[in-house]
């Protein structure tokens, strides 16, 4: 049956996109690879599969991260996150709430990916930090999960904020049900506050119970 092949099919693509690293490949490779295979298996039609595509969806990901790279590019990102690491001037809990923040708020209108790896090279400088490393050299920088914390859930802040959103409400529009950004921003916004200062105070309090 179709069902099992194709559930074959996700399978192998999401073993491979776990060992893409391992084996040299590209992750865009592995998952056009997925597609293929399940185009040559599943017969159906390509004109029906191109009508069935959510081109508005595709085409608000290709200009969302035109955008962001141009501002990588131009070192607008850059500027704005160094200032950002800046205030704390080398007070370790300072840079995990500064990043936290500002990683939550800014994964809220940008794309978390292109923002975290913005932010990755910054993270590994800010550890070398002389005051940053004698505190917490008995663990992995908190810093990092302050990264993965902010970039994880403030992605819900907005429409823009997280690819499974964009796509969410691709769907549902598709469907007949329109959501339009500030009906989400009423909910997603303060939702995303809540979350990240209670994980940030939770995630605080383990470290500290750890160092």
């Amino acid at each position: 049956p179709l069902l099992i092949k194709s559930l074959l099919v996700l399978f192998s693509v999401i073993v491979l996109f776990v060992i893409h690293g391992s084996l040299h490949i590209e992750p865009s490779l592995v998952a056009l690879g997925g597609a293929g295979v399940l185009l040559l298996i599943s017969k159906i039609k390509p004109e029906k599969i191109l009508h069935d595509v959510d081109w508005s969806t595709l085409i608000f990901f290709a200009c969302l991260f035109i955008t962001i790279n141009i501002g990588r590019e131009s070192g607008m990102i850059d500027v704005l996150a160094k200032t950002a690491l800046g205030i704390t001037a080398g007070n370790p809990w300072a840079s995990f709430f500064v990043i936290t923040w500002v990683s939550a708020v800014a994964s809220s209108f940008v794309d978390n990916i292109p923002f975290a790896a913005t932010m990755i090279p910054l993270i590994e400088v800010l550890n070398q930090n002389p005051n940053i490393a004698a505190e917490f050299h008995n663990a992995i920088s908190p810093l990092w999960w302050a990264l993965s914390l902010g970039v994880g859930l403030g992605g819900n802040g907005t429409l823009v904020g997280s690819s499974a959103g964009i796509i969410a409400i691709g769907l549902a529009e598709k469907h007949g049900y329109k959501i339009t950004f500030m009906q989400f921003f009423k909910i997603g916004f303060p939702f995303m506050i809540i979350t990240v200062a209670a994980g940030s105070i939770v995630l605080m309090i383990d470290l500290m119970l750890r160092l």
